[in-house]
C-alpha cells in the first residue's frame, strides 16, 4: 500500500523491488516484441519503457545497499552540532531523506544519458524516467521526479559527468539542501564543509554502477510505434507492453516535454 506523502513517514525498505536479470528479461521481451510487431525489431534491441523499468529496479537496488552507509556519514556528521528536538523531528520526520537519496542516485546515472544517446533519444528516455520514477520510490506525488530534474539541471556536462567530483558533490549538495540543512542555525556550517559533502559523496561515487554505458554496449533502444500497425496488432501490442509502473499519458507527455526542453537547453 503507498504510504502517505502528505507525512514525512519513510516509503517502503529501499530496493524492495528486487532488481530481475536484465539481459535475460529483455530478451525475453524482445521475442514477444518479434513475435507480435514482425521481425524488423533486431534481437539487441530494448524497448525504452522497458528498459528504463529495469534501469529504475536496479537504482532501487543500488539505493538499498549504499543508503546505509550513506546515513551513518550523515548522522556522523550531524551528531558533532546541537539540534533541538524541533529541529531534528524537522530533519528525520518529516523529510523523506531516502527518497531524496534514490532520486540523487537515478540523476547521477540519469546524467550520462545525455552524452550516450542522441538528442532526441535522450530526451526520450528522460521523460520515460521521469514518468516513471515516482512510482519506483513508491511515491503517489512528483517528490521524486522533480528533485531528479533539478539535479539534473545542476550537473554539468561541461565540468564532466566521467570526473567523479563536481556531479557527486553538487548532488550531496542538493540532496542537503532539499532536507534544509543550511535553514538550521546549527547546521548551516555543514553545508560549507567540503570535507563532510565529499565524505557523503564518497559511497555515490563508488557504489552507483555506470548502468547505461553496459546497457548501450549490448542494446539499442527501440520504441514501439503502435499507430503504424493494424487495430489487431495495436490491441495485443498495447496489451504486451503495459508496464505497472507507467504513468498515465498527460503525465508522459509532460515529463517528454520537460525533458525535450532540458536537451534543447
Amino acid at each position: 500500500m503507498p504510504k502517505d506523502t502528505n507525512s514525512g513517514a519513510s516509503r517502503a525498505p529501499l530496493g524492495s523491488r528486487k532488481s530481475k536479470g536484465i539481459a535475460a528479461a529483455v530478451r525475453r521481451t524482445v521475442v514477444k516484441l518479434r513475435r507480435l510487431l514482425g521481425s524488423d525489431i533486431q534481437e539487441n534491441s530494448a524497448e525504452a519503457k522497458e528498459a528504463v523499468s529495469h534501469f529504475l529496479a536496479e537504482m532501487n537496488s543500488v539505493a538499498a545497499r549504499i543508503y546505509p552507509v550513506w546515513s551513518k556519514i550523515f548522522n556522523e556528521g550531524l551528531s558533532e552540532h546541537k539540534l533541538s528536538y524541533d529541529e531534528r523531528r524537522a530533519l528525520f520526520d518529516v523529510q523523506p531523506i531516502d527518497d531524496y537519496f534514490f532520486a540523487g542516485i537515478v540523476a547521477l546515472e540519469t546524467a550520462r544519458i545525455r552524452t550516450l544517446y542522441p538528442p532526441a533519444e535522450a530526451a526520450e528516455l528522460l521523460g520515460e524516467i521521469g514518468a516513471q520514477v515516482d512510482a519506483a520510490a513508491g511515491r503517489q506525488d512528483r517528490v521524486v521526479s522533480d528533485f531528479v530534474f533539478i539535479m539534473l539541471g545542476r550537473i554539468d556536462l561541461g565540468s564532466g559527468v566521467e570526473h567523479m567530483k563536481t556531479p557527486y558533490d553538487k548532488v550531496v549538495k542538493s540532496i542537503l539542501q532539499q532536507i534544509g540543512l543550511h535553514k538550521i542555525e546549527a547546521t548551516k556550517e555543514l553545508m560549507r564543509d567540503k570535507a563532510f559533502r565529499h565524505l557523503l559523496g564518497e559511497p555515490l561515487a563508488l557504489g552507483v554502477p555506470q548502468w547505461w554505458r553496459a546497457f548501450q554496449t549490448k542494446f539499442s533502444i527501440y520504441w514501439a510505434e503502435p499507430e503504424e500497425m493494424d487495430e489487431e496488432q495495436t490491441e495485443m501490442a498495447l496489451q504486451a507492453l503495459a508496464a505497472s509502473t507507467a504513468a498515465p499519458a498527460p503525465a508522459r507527455r509532460r515529463w517528454r516535454k520537460r525533458a525535450a526542453s532540458m536537451m534543447a537547453g
